[in-house]
């Protein structure tokens, strides 16, 4: 409750007063209602998913818009791995996929996904999503939380930005309860499912690369890299495309309160890609542990970087998958992307972007 006083405090600070959330929040206690209660029944019904083993988990690490979704979606392809589906993330529990799952393309209306525009990046109730927001939906608290509303009325680097985006500032609580919630959702997923593993997306869990190898030391990372120039206005775009088609937010924002929100979402963008650089300059991840995927890479030569990809998560992908990768390929290398974004809507400029980030530049192929 007390974190949804907050997002709605801000929320009103930024847009003025909405009756919106109000909405949103009798919807999230309804939610929260019938998640709580079949996710009880699943211990009585369906008590096997215990005993399911978290087996070499995939994590995609990475920037929002460096390609994490299409590997996401794309490993899927090979029929051995699993990932949640955005209705799956708000009704976890087996039993609940029992229930719901017939019915989903009735919920259209009541869908987050209806917020996100579908140029840059598709979604719907059944489109495989990033695993962050299951954590953002049962808790309204962490780095979706933040980067969408909390950062309105914070301060890069202030007390509350320093735990959810420094590891080793993380309270050791919060901790545990996001890793045992995730474990049971996906073990109910593998469960539901029939598969042995899961496959991750988290921007977020880039910064959580000590506590991930410590809780699996077999688990597998991914982590796709893009030239900044692109990603950084294109996930900016990403969140306050949202905002703007919620709460008209450029127009019914002060500006120094929309400036200083930028500027913070701005910096997070900054720190995911220091984070993942100082673990990896400092050979905190195994080698046996981690493949880099380059944006550029990945578009020209794609059936040389999955097939490579395939063999280092150790998969035995289906009879198809090979046709499926190269006719992914033939589209790829065609591919040319029609979106621009305006730096200056920002408050950036290429300058700053490649002073701040230059060690991306020196160290990976981001250019196309």
């Amino acid at each position: 409750m007390s974190n949804y006083l907050q997002v709605y405090g801000n929320i009103s600070k930024a847009f003025g007063f909405k009756l919106r959330p109000i909405g949103t929040f009798f919807l999230l206690q309804l939610q929260h209602a019938i998640d709580s209660v079949t996710r009880g029944l699943d211990h009585v019904f369906y008590p096997g998913f215990k005993k399911v083993g978290i087996d070499r988990p995939v994590f995609i690490l990475g920037n929002p818009r460096s390609g994490t979704t299409f590997m996401h979606r794309f490993l899927l392809e090979t029929d051995r791995l699993t990932a949640f589906q955005m209705w799956e993330m708000l009704f976890p529990a087996i039993t609940a996929h029992k229930i719901f799952g017939g019915m989903i393309d009735r919920l259209g209306a009541v869908s987050p996904a209806k917020y996100h525009g579908s140029d840059a990046h598709e979604t719907s109730l059944k489109d495989v999503e990033t695993d962050d927001v299951a954590a953002f939906i049962k808790y309204m608290d962490g780095g979706f939380a933040w980067c969408y509303f909390f950062a309105w009325d914070d301060e890069w680097d202030s007390q509350l930005s320093r735990s959810i985006f420094h590891e080793s500032e993380e309270s050791e609580s919060k901790r545990e309860r996001l890793y045992r919630f995730m474990e049971g959702c996906w073990k109910r997923n593998m469960y539901f499912k029939s598969k042995e593993r899961f496959v991750a997306k988290s921007s977020l869990f880039t910064l959580r690369t000590k506590t991930l190898l410590e809780r699996y030391p077999d688990a597998k990372f991914i982590y796709m890299v893009r030239d900044p120039l692109e990603t950084i206005p294109s996930g900016l775009s990403l969140i306050t495309n949202v905002l703007e088609k919620a709460y008209n937010m450029f127009e019914s924002t002060a500006p120094d309160l929309l400036k200083q929100y930028l500027n913070n979402l701005y910096r997070a963008s900054c720190y995911m890609y220091e984070k993942f650089d100082q673990v990896h300059s400092a050979s905190e991840i195994p080698e046996k542990n981690l493949r880099i995927v380059t944006y550029p890479e990945m578009m020209r030569n794609l059936e040389s970087v999955v097939t490579d990809l395939v063999d280092f998560l150790e998969i035995d992908p289906a009879e198809d998958f090979d046709d499926k990768l190269k006719k992914q390929a033939e589209i790829q290398a065609g591919y040319k992307s029609k979106h621009k974004y305006s730096l200056d809507k920002y408050g950036l400029t290429e300058e700053q972007i490649k002073s701040d980030l230059s060690f991306v530049y020196d160290k990976y192929d981001v250019i196309m």
